[in-house]
């Protein structure tokens, strides 16, 4: 098992097996004030092997600020069968969106933590992005 890909995005949602994503990879968000009220999406695919399937993932979402301070926290689990035309040994991508609002304290850097798996199998991304005063005018 392994996170094939994560980024944030303004919307994201899977329908039909496929990933639907708007306003993908940004690194910045301009606001006029603080506390700001964000709306925003994480998008995640987690490739799970052959012999990986048919078992729950464990999957935690975390956005924090540069200190650690905490602001939102989402788990939850995903878990891949073995479809009957599958070729043997096939690995599969389970893909997945998260849409989040949250009210931001202050301008500065924040990160979204994905994690997928536990104990030594525990795969770590870290998305960070910065709330950054919006340009005059």
């Amino acid at each position: 098992m392994d996170i094939e890909f994560a980024l944030v995005a303004d919307f994201a949602e899977v329908i039909a097996g496929k990933l639907y994503l708007m306003g993908g990879g940004w690194d910045t968000l301009h606001v006029s004030s603080v506390p700001a009220s964000i709306r925003f999406a994480v998008a995640l695919g987690v490739r799970v092997e052959w012999d990986e399937t048919n078992r729950q993932v464990p999957i935690r979402v975390t956005v924090e600020d540069d200190d650690g301070a905490v602001y939102a926290r989402a788990e939850g689990t995903v878990a891949v069968g073995r479809p009957p035309d599958l070729p043997p040994g096939s690995p599969q991508v389970a893909k997945l969106a998260l849409v989040l609002g949250l009210s931001l304290p202050r301008f500065g850097g924040y990160r979204v933590l994905v994690a997928a798996g536990e104990g030594a199998n525990e795969r770590v991304r870290s998305l960070p992005f910065r709330l950054a005063r919006a340009p005059a005018g």
